[in-house]
């Protein structure tokens, strides 16, 4: 909006300036010639293009019917007054002689009965422009003074052999810097008097010199295309230009809409609006009162419930374009208890980027992991069964029955509370309880067979794994925190005991070649026997810590007590805790 008022006021100011330049014309018509036929349209014409020249600003001097005397006359009030002005203009309408390429203007006493009377009955059309070019810049001259004239015929018929000198129109006239001429028509030739009030030349000029904004070479365009087509191209007006810029006779007028007056506000009537509008919830209330009464008593309060309004629905389209949940929470809550890898993989394919996928991934490698440990369960009780079948079919032979890999270092030292992963905690008691056992079997806690029936041999390997381990528990029932820590144990932490007819050899129970003994022999061993563990101590550890020694790999080791019976001995893989024996 600024930028349009800054251009219309730059406009109104070239044309103030516009109108303040000074200018001046001479407009000449002769009709009425007293010794040749009397011409129709000059006078008339002169009096049109003063009539406009006065319109566009010029200060004008106009002469018409002149006699040679007041041709002189006129031209000499018209040359005062070209002082200080921008702008000099001259039209000339009537009788006009070319000699010797001089052009004359005739006045409307002229005889002209010899071509000696130019100097003394005719006006020198030089006369005029010379004084325009050496006073004003800028120059224009229009002459419609190229009829066909009486004259050039006695002149013609007086000079004789050099009547050739005498040519039909106007000769063609040299412009100085900053001028321009025009002719009704090209130079040599002969303009048409017209049929209505005006010659067709000047009819053209008064309609379209001064075309607001417009130049003047681009008025004469439209001059020429006008009086081309009246003519039916008999004339064409020509003209010679020196002008070194644009010449607009007239600037456009920017005219300074009226802005209507504003009614006067009714102050119970806007109240009126405001109640009918305050409670409502669309924007557009709000703008339309603002738009009606924008200095109106509610107009701040209106821009308040605007700005509430928009970030109400803005936060309204923000909660819209949030997902639609809903569907995967369902999903996620139908398998989130499942013990398959594929229940848990199956939501990954729909959602890999979900809520849940960060706990689905760790339940497949809990589950993964689940599956290994009974793998590795159920294959060493398959080979355990194996070797006790093995046992019982061939006792002479020294078979491997049950060995695990020693470790040379064992952490049996107390950890930290563990807290339960997420997914010990997601699985089921009959799943925990086979997890656990898994876990003992894997620490050489033997719970026997790997079935999920958490009994009494299932909290007696617990309890020894608590007691060499060095771990104090609150129960010894199934419980995820446990889970946790017997997955963090490493090798083996329960002694190696071994069953009957079995003895510890390299870390192994190896079965005991025996021999039949006689009867006597086996009464005689066995009152010994007898007799002997009578006198073995209750605690074998105590009394057998100077008959067992341990190398750096061994961690069991058997001797013979002095009372006769066999103490097995344990070394634990800590400092923390002697070894233990056992009689066997």
């Amino acid at each position: 909006m600024k930028q349009i008022i800054a251009c219309l006021l730059l406009l109104v100011f070239a044309a103030s300036a516009a109108h303040a330049e000074r200018r001046v014309a001479l407009v000449i018509g002769n009709s009425g010639y007293a010794n040749v036929a009397e011409l129709k349209n000059p006078y008339n014409d002169a009096k049109g293009m003063s009539d406009k020249l006065t319109d566009l600003g010029f200060d004008v001097v106009t002469g018409l019917d002149l006699s040679l005397r007041d041709m002189r006359q006129t031209v000499r009030e018209f040359i005062k007054k070209l002082d200080n002005a921008d702008l000099a203009l001259f039209f000339y309408a009537g009788h006009g002689i070319q000699v010797n390429g001089e052009n004359y203007l005739v006045p409307v006493d002229a005889e002209l009965s010899t071509h000696l009377d130019l100097d003394f009955e005719a006006l020198p059309a030089n006369l005029v422009l010379n004084a325009m070019e050496q006073s004003t810049k800028v120059n224009l001259v229009f002459l419609d003074a190229c009829r066909n004239n009486p004259f050039t015929e006695n002149l013609a018929r007086s000079m004789g052999t050099r009547s050739s000198a005498v040519g039909r129109g106007l000769a063609k006239i040299g412009s100085g810097v900053g001028s321009l001429v025009s002719f009704a028509t090209q130079p040599g030739n002969v303009a048409l008097d017209g049929d209505g009030e005006n010659s067709p030349f000047t009819t053209a000029l008064i309609k379209h010199l001064g075309t607001p904004g417009q130049d003047i070479t681009r008025d004469l365009v439209m001059v020429r295309r006008d009086v081309l087509e009246a003519t039916k191209g008999q004339q064409v007006p020509w003209d010679n230009s020196s002008l070194t810029g644009e010449v607009i006779l007239k600037q456009v007028e920017m005219v300074q809409p009226v802005e209507p007056e504003k009614p006067a506000i009714n102050p119970q009537i806007e109240l009126a609006y405001w109640d009918s509008i305050k409670s409502g919830e669309s924007i557009a209330y709000f703008e339309t009162y603002l738009t009606r009464y924008p200095e109106g008593q509610f107009a701040d309060i209106a821009k308040i419930r605007i700005d509430e309004l928009k970030n109400r629905s803005e936060a309204e389209a923000a909660r819209n374009a949030k997902p639609d949940t809903s569907a995967e929470i369902a999903f996620w809550q139908s398998i989130q208890n499942a013990t398959r890898p594929e229940m848990y993989e199956t939501y990954l394919e729909q959602y890999p980027d979900g809520i849940y996928a960060k706990l689905a991934r760790l339940n497949i490698s809990s589950l993964q992991q689940q599956a290994e440990a009974a793998a590795t369960a159920a294959a060493a009780a398959k080979a355990a069964k194996a070797a006790d079948a093995s046992n019982s079919t061939s006792p002479a032979q020294e078979i491997t029955v049950a060995a695990l890999p020693q470790q040379e270092t064992v952490s049996t030292e107390p950890a930290p509370a563990i807290v339960p992963s997420t997914s010990s905690r997601s699985l089921s008691p009959e799943e925990l309880a086979t997890a656990m056992q898994t876990e003992l079997n894997r620490l050489g806690c033997s719970v026997g067979r790997v079935d999920g029936d958490w009994g009494n041999r299932s909290r007696q390997a617990l309890r020894t794994f608590s007691r060499e381990a060095g771990v104090d528990l609150a129960s010894l029932d199934p419980d995820p925190s446990i889970l946790d820590r017997l997955k963090q144990s490493t090798g083996r932490v329960c002694p190696l005991t071994c069953g009957r007819n079995q003895e510890l050899k390299n870390g192994k129970c190896i079965a005991v070649r025996q021999e039949t003994p006689s009867k006597s022999n086996e009464k005689s061993n066995s009152t010994k026997t007898a007799q002997s563990s009578g006198a073995c101590p209750a605690d074998p550890t105590a009394s057998s810590r100077r008959l067992v020694s341990f190398n750096y790999r061994q961690i069991t080791a058997v001797a013979t007590h002095p009372c006769g019976r066999q103490v097995i001995c344990n070394k634990p893989q800590s400092n923390v805790h002697p070894f233990k024996c056992f009689w066997k």
